[in-house]
């Protein structure tokens, strides 16, 4: 583009401003951005209205200038500048956006901008409805009196957006016109692919994306096509409107327009945008996708109560490159970490000043993300006016050198950087720019304040000369280089020698150099392994003990090394290697410079993981030992860094540690990292992570998945058998804390591991799993949710769960409504009671998406309209689906969701109570229903048009359905005919594609059974009626009536099973059923006792001629002698089964059976006794005995399947979702498969399950015999290894004092290293951990209390000799401590002999009080630990009395 003044005549209007503005700056506002690929910056002069584009490789010369022709004066600015367009390197869009206060005071907002926006529309025939303004209730007014010039202002400001082209400086049109706040592009190179919510589904790619924010909502445009203004009939595109979230509006109408700008410009973060809230010390932080208006993710974080009061101000947030890491800050002096993949809390920095109070203007990830860099500024006062001081601050991440924060003050004092919030650095694509008072443009990263801390300093180095192939197999070098073979070497002056044992012979080659004059700090380099070791105490060389050695650092690879350049100084080197790569073939190099920018921990458990690799290969019983010892001591490496809680939490979210750990079986180091406590509370430094992290120059993508920690650890236990021990301890972890925190971000990869945990035949595991409380307890976040008050009614009335059809997003603006809806509406939004029931959230993410979701997703008619050959072809799979039915897409387990692998591998009822399940078959049965219903109604079509049909052909004449219709016969019957052939067709299509699919073991099931001949028997039917009609067969009615009446009887039955896709009538079918099952073999047992008597009763009556037939007299009443001589006689053909039942052995064994019934018929036929013994002992055993008995088994059995049958009916609602799943959906879902499910629980229901479960857990211990020091081994600080150590007389410290020594490094790393810029720095500035800040400031509240617990104490004033016997044994710990530290630090020797001997001297030194604090805290520890251990106790022997009674 030409670098000449170019002018812009844009559309402009007349304002008179009030004097309020001359005095506000009327820069105020983003005069400066930079564009989201970071190749181009604008900067905008307000008082000249001219543009200035530079190229970030030059910006001291801009490249064009522009002057926009808008003689006005407005209040605030908004600019922005586009990627490239269309593929055009050479245009690019500028968009400036000028508008007034009330754009972002949401209670000063006037109904005038619709009118604004469809005067603008109308004039360009713009069709689109209007934008809705934003409205708010109005507040007291707080503000001073700048408020009512602000609206006198506005009532003659119109907000107005111009669009440019650096092309060729034309206006581009965009319906945003009239609309002003704060403007952006997004970066659409990194999109999600679709633009979801506008009008084309086609790629954002280099299609600018436009968005202003201001107090009335979200507007985006996605410019498809750059129209330039030209004419007044341009139509315009959509506008996608977004609401913004109502505690973000709430904060709008309370602030100050000034802090409401601020918060609008730091909320838009890359293609995010960022809502902070505080409540109840919890920080909630919802990122919204401004692409899709979705939220991707919820950060949440409890803040300690001994956290200091927070500055207020517009919080800071920054997103690295990669986009793993969220760094937050909210105007205060602490700085938290978040792990973007599951919101989790990496860790929190805290702020502390020496001279002045000071707060984070601005942070920003540099060096590909391996570092943070940090601007601090001192707190304005008003009364003083002074310059502002500014530090600079650099923090490598993932460094565990102790100087791995590093500060500077900024040199030009007079020309300081403007860090307001439109003025802060500008960062993107790991480019920082920054701008001076004067209006300077510079890169932050080259000035030379900032390069001076970058890195930490580098000491004087000296190269060493590696000579290979001289036969020598141990070269040594001293501190200036010089090389001397180990034969020259006396072995005490070697700290270690073999450091590889798994070499078969010792003289394998090996480097050694001494980082020290005095020798006591070893680099041995070999053939796969770096080490560093050295001496804890400062004996002399003769004194020297090996069992004092330590390992300060080790370097693995389970493939040779090569040494290409070694530099060694004081304490430090810097070594060149050369590592094979099994990726490619061409050896990758590597520089490691330790200690400046090492990861001791990351190299630890890589080492544990090798030297297992190595364990296998190791021969000989001193090589084996050595083995352990190193790997002893590499775990001891390990545990040093577990208590530095922010450093593992990075270290472990950049690098596969916790894998490394666990393929080499470390049980007992995993059981102390996930139970590690932290100031008497779980340490939680393990983070779940499924993404590889990026690494440095590649261009793998970041959303490359990697085997989670679960998912090894499975592949562990497949592969080499090992114990489900860690698999248990992950599982438990991951879950507790969900339950703890109410946090599903921890539950992130076991979604990944429920098909896996199946695969390997780990069932078990899945059914423990959902027996979590997490699986029942952990409540939603519910304001994104935008729940409707009528599904929040009906899941206050659910009589167990109500799943929500909701997304968590922006809302969207709506276009004015009528009269009629907004009154409807009204109804609808009536205010529901505030015993509302809590909306719970289904804690596994994914848990119903498909492996590969893209081959599962069905596209609607819409997305096929666009394309006339996928139109054609989605007709034709309309009309196959109507003739045939669906086929099933998905055909192994490999392909099915979390959720369908659940259904179809758990056979158990038990885990359909867990309500996450039944939440998940909830909301996954609407789509469902909709299918089994019309396979329902289809059924009845069927049955109905048989019963035409066949009727028809009865042999009695026409049908009287027929006359009933009034109307001819032939007009039903062909008809009906139709219906019938279409019906009969489908439903035998159907059998015949599961019978495919499933094969005759699908038969086992009577349900399937009884469908199959409810379609066949009625098919066989008209056949057979449609050839006797024909006269093609003969039949008789005593043949085809009884077969007409069955198939009735089995359409009927069918009608009556097809039901059981309904919740009621399906519990009742399964209560039958169950009762079936139940008494089947009592039943069985009862039917051998009717046979018998029926035989009996056979032979009893069929052959015994001399029995006696029961003979009748007739008798009158009035007339005694005339029917005197009258008897009748029965006659009584006994092999007849008319007349006698029991003639026949079928007969005889029936009449017996309806003995139950009280049917007597022998008793009034026979005169016989022995007829009469029969019955009576038939009547006893069969009426009596038998039948109560069989009626105590179905009340048993009905009250147990009753309390069973909502579970059974979920469960087969499951298997009716995962048999839908499997089929084709040629219409798309509105319900898909959402990330997160939501759902409303009865209460009770979760009550009761919760009790349940931990009834299943307390049986399963018992049943399981677990000690009683397995039931109370609540914590991990005394670790099994750690007795090892002895062996060696590794002097190692406990853990407090680990964490007493990391904090106090923590503290003062900063002030170590400051001093090397002594003239610059006026101020020290630290950042301590989170926890140790918790833990500093709980010992002076534990200082105070021992103190009064000494004053208080009677053995404390009596006993001065116990007195002073624990003073001394306290100087005497102190004494040995200082020595400690001397052998340590020789700077700080002197100073703490001094310290030490002046609180030896005082017996009322803090000390004394220290010392005593801890001994009462070790008490107290202790004395928890016994009152748990009694509970424990206590719940142990009620259990035993229990299992006794």
């Amino acid at each position: 583009m030409s670098k000449k003044n170019q002018k812009i005549d844009l559309s402009e209007d007349t304002f008179s401003l009030k004097s309020f503005t001359e005095k506000d700056s009327l820069f105020f506002g983003s005069n400066i951005a930079i564009s989201p690929d970071s190749q181009q910056i604008v900067t905008f002069n307000p008082e000249s209205h001219e543009f200035k584009l530079y190229n970030i490789d030059d910006l001291s010369n801009p490249i064009s200038k522009f002057e926009c022709g808008v003689n006005d004066k407005h209040l605030c600015w908004s600019i922005a500048i586009s990627n490239c367009v269309n593929d055009d390197e050479n245009e690019r869009l500028i968009a400036l956006s000028c508008f007034g206060a009330r754009e972002f005071r949401n209670d000063i907002m006037y109904d005038d901008d619709e009118n604004d926006l469809d005067t603008y529309n109308n004039q360009y025939g713009d069709d689109e409805s209007e934008l809705e303004s934003g409205g708010g209730d109005k507040v007291t007014n707080q503000y001073d009196d700048d408020e009512n010039g602000i609206k006198s202002f506005d009532k003659y400001l119109n907000p107005q957006t111009w669009v440019i082209s650096t092309k060729d400086g034309s206006e581009i049109y965009t319906p945003l016109e009239s609309i002003g706040g704060v403007i952006r592009f997004l970066n659409s190179d990194d999109g999600d692919g679709n633009n979801n919510g506008d009008d084309s589904d086609q790629p954002l790619k280099n299609k600018p994306v436009i968005i202003i924010v201001n107090a009335s909502g979200i507007y985006k445009e996605t410019m498809n096509y750059i129209k330039r203004k030209q004419s007044y009939f341009s139509r315009s595109s959509k506008i996608k409107k977004f609401k913004l979230p109502q505690q973000l509006l709430i904060r709008l109408s309370r602030d100050h327009w000034h802090n409401s700008l601020e918060l609008l410009h730091t909320s838009i973060i890359k293609n995010h945008f960022m809502v902070h809230s505080f409540k109840n010390r919890q920080q909630i932080i919802e990122m919204y996708s401004l692409i899709t208006g979705d939220l991707e993710m919820l950060f949440k974080r409890h803040e300690s109560l001994v956290a200091p009061n927070m500055i207020r101000g517009s919080p800071i947030f920054t997103i690295s490159h990669n986009e793993k890491i969220l760094a937050f800050c909210r105007g205060t002096t602490s700085i938290t970490l978040y792990f973007m993949e599951n919101g989790l809390e990496i860790t929190t920095k805290q702020l502390e000043g020496q001279r002045g109070i000071y707060k984070i203007v601005a942070i920003n990830f540099i060096d590909d993300d391996s570092k943070l860099l940090i601007v601090l500024e001192e707190k304005e006062n008003p009364q003083v006016e002074i310059l502002k001081h500014q530090i600079f601050i650099v923090w490598d991440l993932f460094t565990t050198y102790e100087s791995s924060i590093r500060q500077i003050d900024y040199s030009e004092i007079l020309i300081p950087l403007k860090m307001d919030v439109t003025h802060r650095l500008m960062n993107s694509h790991g480019k920082m720019f920054a701008v001076t008072d004067n209006r300077k443009i510079f890169s932050v990263l080259d000035h030379p304040d900032v390069a001076s801390i970058r890195n930490p300093s580098v000491k004087a180095m000296t190269k060493i000369d590696i000579i290979m192939g001289d036969h020598v197999y141990h070269a040594i070098y001293n501190i200036n280089g010089e090389r001397f073979d180990s034969s020259e070497v006396p072995k005490n002056q070697i700290i270690i020698n073999n450091v590889e044992p798994w070499h078969p012979n010792k003289n394998y080659f090996r480097i050694s150099v001494y980082l020290d004059s005095t020798k006591r700090t070893q680099l041995i380099i070999s053939h796969n392994t770096i080490q560093v070791w050295k001496y804890n105490n400062n004996n002399t060389i003769e004194k020297r003990d090996k069992r004092d050695r330590e390992l300060e650092y080790i370097w693995a690879r389970k493939k040779v090394i090569e040494v290409q350049e070694l530099r060694i100084g004081e304490r430090e080197f810097v070594l060149k290697v050369s590592v094979p790569s099994a990726k490619y073939s061409t050896p990758k190099t590597m520089t490691i410079h330790w200690p400046n920018n090492v990861n001791v921990l990351e190299g630890a458990c890589r080492a544990l993981y090798v030297l297992g690799e190595k364990k296998h290969i190791v021969a000989g019983l001193e090589n084996v030992n050595q083995i352990e010892y190193l790997d002893e001591c590499t775990q001891r490496l390990v545990r040093k860094h577990v208590i530095k809680y922010g450093i593992f939490r990075l270290t472990s979210i950049r690098y596969p540690i916790m894998k490394y750990l666990i393929t080499s079986y470390q049980e007992s180091l995993i059981k102390y990292i996930l139970n590690k406590k932290i100031n008497r509370k779980n340490g939680n430094i393990h983070l779940p992570k499924l993404y590889k992290w990026e690494e440095e120059n590649n261009n793998r993508s970041t959303t490359e998945k990697s085997k989670s920690d679960l998912h090894h650890a499975i592949l562990c236990i497949q592969k080499r058998g090992d114990s489900t021990v860690i698999l248990k301890y992950l599982i438990d972890y991951y879950a507790n804390n969900a339950k703890e925190y109410n946090n599903y971000g921890w539950m992130f990869t076991v979604s990944k591991a429920i098909p896996l945990l199946y695969d390997y035949h780990l069932r078990e595991f899945v059914q423990d799993l959902f027996k979590k409380p997490c699986f029942g307890i952990t409540e939603a976040y519910t304001p994104p949710l935008h729940i409707n008050p009528r599904d929040q009614r009906k899941g206050n009335n659910a009589a167990l769960i109500h799943s929500l059809v909701v997304k968590p997003c922006l809302a969207s603006k709506k276009p004015p409504r009528s009269f009629f809806q907004n009154q409807s509406e009204k109804i609808e939004n009536v205010e529901i009671s505030h015993n509302d029931r809590k909306v719970y959230i289904v804690p596994l993410p994914d848990f119903t998406v498909y492996p590969n979701p893209k081959d599962h997703e069905h596209n609607s008619l819409k997305h096929y309209s666009k394309n006339w050959s996928k139109f054609f072809w989605f007709l034709f799979t309309l009309f196959r689906i109507s003739l045939w039915p669906r086929r099933k897409v998905i055909n192994n387990t490999k392909e099915m969701s979390p959720f369908l692998r659940v259904i179809h591998e758990e056979e158990g009822y038990e885990i359909y109570q867990t309500p996450t399940i039944m939440a998940v078959s909830a909301f996954k049965w609407s789509a469902a229903r909709r299918h089994f219903i019309r396979h329902i109604f289809m059924y009845l079509l069927y049955a109905i048009s048989y019963t035409i049909t066949v009727t028809s052909y009865s042999f009695n004449g026409e049908s009287g359905l027929i006359n009933f219709f009034k109307t001819k016969s032939s007009i039903i019957l062909t008809s009906c005919l139709l219906v019938y052939i279409y019906t009969g067709w489908y439903l035998i299509a159907t059998e015949f594609v599961q019978l495919k699919r499933d094969g005759w073991n699908r038969y086992m099931n009577v349900y399937n059974l009884l469908d199959l001949g409810a379609v066949l028997l009625p098919l066989v039917d008209n056949i057979v009626s449609f050839l006797y009609d024909q006269g093609k067969i003969p039949l008789q009615n005593s043949i085809f009536n009884p077969v007409l009446a069955f198939t009735a009887l089995f359409m009927w039955l069918e009608v009556l099973l097809l039901l059981r896709y309904f919740e009621s009538p399906g519990r009742f079918i399964y209560i039958i059923q169950n009762i079936l099952k139940t008494i089947w073999p009592f039943f069985a047992f009862m039917l051998i006792a009717i046979l018998a008597f029926g035989h009996a009763m056979f032979i009893l009556l069929n052959y015994a001629d001399d029995l006696q037939i029961t003979t009748y007299k007739m008798k009158d009443s009035s007339n005694p002698d005339l029917y005197s001589n009258i008897t009748i006689f029965q006659d009584v053909d006994k092999s007849s089964r008319l007349d006698n039942h029991y003639g026949q052995f079928i007969s005889s064994v029936e009449a017996v059976f309806f003995w139950t019934n009280g049917r007597w018929d022998q008793l009034d036929q026979w005169d016989s006794y022995a007829v009469d013994v029969m019955s009576i002992l038939g009547s006893i055993t069969l009426a009596l005995i038998f039948q109560n008995m069989l009626i105590a088994f179905m009340n048993g059995a009905f009250d147990k399947a009753n309390r069973k049958s909502r579970t059974a009916a979920h469960r087969y609602r499951a298997e009716l979702i995962a048999e839908y799943e499997a089929l084709e959906k040629p219409f798309s879902s509105r319900r898909g498969n959402p990330r997160y499910i939501y759902y409303i629980p009865d209460p009770d229901m979760i009550d009761t399950w919760l009790i349940e479960t931990k009834k299943d857990e307390q049986q399963k211990l018992r049943l399981m015999g677990e000690n009683l020091v397995e039931s109370t081994d609540l914590d991990y600080y005394g670790d099994g290894d750690d007795d090892n150590d002895n062996d060696y007389n590794c002097d190692d410290k406990d853990d407090n004092d680990q964490e007493n020594e990391s904090s106090s490094i923590t503290v003062t790393s900063i002030e170590s290293i400051t001093t090397k810029y002594g003239d610059k720095i006026d101020d020290i500035i630290t950042f301590t951990d989170e926890e140790i800040f918790e833990s500093k400031a709980f010992s002076k509240y534990n200082k105070i209390s021992q103190r009064n617990w000494k004053s208080d104490s009677k053995l404390l004033k009596n006993n001065n000799i116990d007195d002073n016997n624990i003073n001394n044994t306290n100087n005497t710990n102190n004494t040995n401590n200082t020595n400690n530290t001397n052998n340590t630090n020789n700077t700080n020797n002197t100073n703490n002999t001094n310290n030490t001997n002046n609180k030896s001297s005082n017996p009322d030194s803090t000390t004394k009080v220290d010392d005593q604090s801890l001994i009462q805290e070790r008490f107290n520890n202790l004395e928890s630990r016994f009152d748990e251990l009694e509970q424990n106790l206590r719940t142990i022997l009620a259990t035993l009395n229990n299992l006794n009674k």
